[in-house]
């Protein structure tokens, strides 16, 4: 996985914390540091934090200090019909539709950080979660990464 050197928050400086990256607003555009801190990032992905560096600087956002660190893009849980879950597999992400109140897997369904007909390759398959979807849909629960 390609490895981006950001920033993030203080408190979220830890090895391991993930984060959805949102669209830059207007005060990062203009800031001197934004091609090393938000300029990297692609709006929508999650990240996640590998390695947490001494450099701290200034942010006009937050008004406080953030911290250089270097992120990766996350592999995301999600739930694929099980004829797509081939580990390898390059797909465009479709949300199953769901409209069953209280189901476990509506997360996994409609996952934040993906948005429907992004590429995906599936990673991993984790496992048959069939049993619990109270959609009565076959899917599998699957480790994502996109593809640009």
């Amino acid at each position: 996985m390609k490895e981006i050197v950001t920033m993030v928050g203080e408190e979220q400086a830890s090895k391991g914390f993930r984060f959805v990256a949102s669209a830059p607003p207007d005060v990062c555009k203009r800031c001197r540091l934004f091609s090393v801190c938000m300029g990297r990032l692609v709006p929508g992905r999650v990240y996640e934090v590998i390695e947490v560096r001494d450099k701290r600087h200034y942010c006009e956002l937050y008004e406080r200090k953030v911290v250089v660190a270097k992120v990766v893009e996350a592999p995301m849980e999600v739930l694929v019909k099980a004829q797509f879950a081939v580990e390898g597999a390059i797909i465009s992400f479709v949300y199953e539709d769901c409209r069953e109140k209280g189901c476990t897997l509506k997360g996994y369904c409609m996952p934040e950080g993906i948005k429907k007909g992004t590429k995906v390759k599936i990673t991993k398959i984790i496992e048959d979660v069939s049993e619990l979807a109270l959609c009565g849909k076959n899917l599998r629960k699957v480790h994502v990464i996109t593809v640009d």
